[in-house]
């Protein structure tokens, strides 16, 4: 699914941790990782590359040869200029299936991402999907958190059933051995009446219904809820209540939620949730 994977770092440790993904990430089809550090104007040195950077990219260096042992085709890109707009011209030139990045979550007392506004600005931008990685504090450090804890990955799957999301179900019923489970939630967040909420949970019902026995069909336990509230916090409560281990959302919505998920809901759980992100936008490329 994910063949060519742009990994994008900073000089923090957990950024170096988001090579701890790759395992998970080979399960879903890797073979061509670009490691990619983008270098902002006002931080590189007159001369170029300062001190830091160049005893980072030694390390870079170091991890290629390990991953290239483990039969990995690994390439190093160090642009200069704003970070979201080298990694998104980087990910369109080489023609990358997915961007891996890391965000703190909500077991840190940081409650921050960790790569600052590059990470929301990826997400905003990114022609193609983007993994968003999560991190708990732990007494010993930041531990990942896993996609897959076994062999196969839990996954919550929420859905306003927009052609954004209808083609998120599709990816992932694509996908489907991969897969232990599937939560299937539709939150509703709209509806001024009592009649308006009711024939809304009737017809998300039926629907979730049929997208529940497609996942059956495929071997995959499912099961789906319907509720109401925050659409935002209503994913990262269903999340940790379900203990999964991954959330495959729309970066949009329909209607007047339209832009909605790449906004408020999106950011809400990426940057408050526990759980890894996999966000798509509408009919983007994934090879699979």
């Amino acid at each position: 699914m994910f063949k060519r994977v742009l990994l994008a770092l900073d000089f923090s440790g957990l950024s170096m941790g988001l090579f701890n993904s790759l395992p998970d990430l080979m399960k879903l089809g890797l073979k061509e990782l670009l490691l990619v550090h983008a270098v902002r104007v006002e931080l590189s040195a007159k001369d170029g590359i300062n001190p830091i950077q160049l005893k980072f990219l030694e390390q870079l260096k170091q991890k290629r040869s390990e991953l290239e042992k483990e039969g990995l085709n690994v390439d190093i890109e160090v642009p200069v200029g704003a970070p979201a707009e080298e990694i998104k011209r980087l990910a369109e030139q080489r023609d990358v299936d997915l961007i891996l990045i890391g965000s703190l979550g909500e077991g840190s007392r940081f409650r921050e991402l960790f790569l600052g506004s590059t990470v929301a600005d990826v997400i905003r931008i990114s022609p193609v999907p983007v993994l968003v990685e999560k991190y708990q504090a732990k007494e010993e450090g930041h531990r990942r958190v896993p996609i897959f804890t076994e062999k196969l990955a839990s996954l919550l799957l929420p859905t306003d059933f927009s052609a954004s999301a209808e083609y998120v179900y599709r990816t992932i019923l694509k996908i489907s051995d991969k897969l232990h489970e599937v939560v299937l939630l539709y939150v509703i967040d709209r509806g001024n009446t009592v009649d308006n909420i009711l024939e809304a949970s009737k017809n998300a019902e039926e629907k979730l219904e049929q997208w529940k026995e497609k996942f059956i069909q495929k071997g995959v336990s499912a099961r789906y809820y319907i509720t109401g509230g925050p659409p935002g916090q209503q994913i990262i409560n269903t999340a940790k209540k379900e203990r999964v281990t991954l959330i495959a959302l729309s970066r949009r919505g329909k209607g007047n939620l339209a832009g909605l998920l790449i906004g408020s809901t999106a950011n809400q759980v990426i940057r408050l949730g526990e759980t890894p992100v996999l966000l798509f936008g509408n009919c983007e490329k994934v090879n699979l």
